[in-house]
């Protein structure tokens, strides 16, 4: 077995590990009909942890493991909106104390610039 097939098998116990697997069958619009794995694993949270869905990173194909990059990178593509989401919302809070800070710079030179023209205008 290669160091590669090794990972992909480790990656494949802990996902099995405490894990729930189902078949979930549903309908589309159009009549067809999609079943797909899908595994649910309870969180370590203590009072709040649940049974959530994870995306597993390994994939096993006609008895072959194999490696889903996108699951593998950034959880999946729902995880990956959340990402989204929430990286947005800190770039906003940063951007808004670096426009802050640069106002509170401004009116300090402003406030410094008034005190050094009076201090020349009164004899």
């Amino acid at each position: 077995m290669t160091l590669a097939e090794k990972i992909k098998q480790r990656f494949l116990e802990k996902i099995e590990k405490n894990a729930f697997c189902s078949d979930l069958t549903y309908t589309k619009r159009n009549g067809e009909q999609i079943t797909e794995k899908v595994y649910f694993k309870r969180s370590g949270l203590p009072l709040i942890g649940d049974w959530g869905r994870i995306y597993p990173p390994v994939k096993e194909v006609d008895g072959k493991l194999k490696i889903v990059w996108v699951n593998f990178l950034i959880g999946g593509f729902k995880n990956f909106m959340k990402l989204l989401f929430i990286g947005f919302i800190i770039a906003m809070v940063v951007f808004q104390f670096d426009a802050n800070f640069r106002t509170i710079e401004i009116l300090r030179q402003t406030c410094d610039s008034a005190i050094n023209m009076s201090s020349i205008i009164t004899p």
